[in-house]
């Protein structure tokens, strides 16, 4: 089987070209979504090039109809391939039309990260989208029951996939260990829909040290910082990528060295039950290193932070919550190194890339087998 994958953003390119050709990481192989193991299952994979012409890719930006340059190259290389995969919910809007109208004959999977309001405008495209689209890969148990709940999709047209952290990405590389007895640090890093201001807030009445790495955009803006709390951020925001203030490896010693991880998050009110999966990779990157967590709540998370006992829940916007949460970390400091322990073991168990990629294997021979016919793909149980 064959396939061809797109991605919604550049660099994708050249992380897979690395792992092809063996070479050092450059950010965690979780970030190839799954097709780094495929080949385990008999699924090759072609990555169709993030960018040919640029003038096409800004025609579809603006009729919002996903990415157009990609798209035009797809409808040309389509018969080359049993499957399209798409990381991206947004890229291929234009692939799912044909494919709906019937001009577009390939099999079209395609990665969900949200649910959606239930309305009655998305009554409507939601059902489009189920239609046109042979496999929703949904990342929540919450999304994926919205949509058969509130959407009536088929569960057949669905499959839930834990994704996690290729752990080794991370056990490759050695880190100084943590202290107990050193000055507790808390680190935070990230730029999509980050809170600095309600963290710096409570890390302003916090005797201990609070670095963030960040973008200039995002980078908190409240008037008082105290000396505790260290920013670093890149000026460069034209790149893929180029806001990373430090690079993965820096950014993973720095981790090695927290004592705890924090994720505050900006999510208004009318997001509550929509908020896309931000955060979720600093998460990923804290179970990996066996660190606790702090994390704004995001109720369309996988992965249950108190439940699993790896870390603590903020409500959004909440200071005083922020400053109770560290606190309890700071005070507890043999029951945060638990947490630490829980989170790791939770991904070397559950929660990580090769069972991800066999999810995602499965969810893709399924999609081909319905459509093409084909009885005889070598699916394992």
């Amino acid at each position: 089987m064959k396939i061809l994958c797109l991605f919604d953003y550049a660099s994708a390119d050249r992380s897979w070209e690395r792992w092809q050709n063996k070479l050092e990481r450059e950010s965690p192989e979780h970030h190839l979504w799954g097709i780094t193991h495929l080949h385990k299952y008999g699924i090759y994979v072609d990555v169709l090039p993030y960018e040919k012409l640029s003038l096409i890719k800004r025609i579809g930006e603006k009729l919002k109809i996903g990415d157009l340059d990609q798209q035009l190259r797809v409808i040309f290389l389509a018969h080359n391939y049993d499957l399209i995969y798409s990381t991206c919910q947004t890229s291929t809007l234009l692939l799912a039309l044909l494919r709906i109208i019937g001009i577009f004959r390939t099999p079209l999977v395609v990665k969900l990260e949200r649910p959606f309001n239930k309305n009655k405008l998305n009554q409507i495209l939601v059902k489009l989208f189920a239609q046109a689209h042979d496999k929703i890969l949904c990342l929540s148990s919450k999304t994926e029951n919205r949509l058969k709940n509130d959407f009536g999709v088929d569960k057949n047209k669905l499959a839930l996939l834990d994704w996690g952290p290729d752990l080794p990405s991370y056990d490759d590389y050695e880190f100084p260990r943590y202290d107990i007895g050193d000055r507790k640090v808390f680190v935070s890093a990230g730029n999509e829909s980050r809170d600095y201001n309600t963290l710096v807030q409570a890390f302003n009445e916090v005797d201990s040290p609070l670095k963030i790495y960040c973008a200039k955009k995002s980078a908190p803006t409240v008037n008082l910082i105290t000396p505790n709390i260290t920013i670093q951020y890149s000026q460069r925001e034209t790149l893929a990528l180029a806001w990373k203030a430090i690079s993965w490896q820096e950014l993973l010693s720095e981790y090695a060295k927290a004592y705890a991880i924090t994720i505050p998050l900006y999510i208004p009110p009318h997001r509550i039950n929509t908020t896309p999966l931000y955060g979720v990779t600093s998460l990923l990157d804290a179970m990996a290193m066996g660190k606790p967590v702090i994390m704004t709540k995001h109720r369309q998370a996988n992965i249950d932070v108190e439940k699993e006992k790896i870390g603590l829940w903020v409500e959004p916007g909440d200071v005083k919550g922020w400053k109770q949460a560290v606190n309890y970390l700071l005070e507890h400091p043999e029951e945060a190194q638990e947490m630490g322990n829980r989170g790791r073991i939770l991904a070397e168990q559950k929660y990580n890339l090769e069972i991800f990629g066999s999810q995602l294997a499965r969810a893709l021979k399924t999609s081909a087998i319905a459509v093409e016919g084909k009885l005889n793909f070598g699916l394992k149980n």
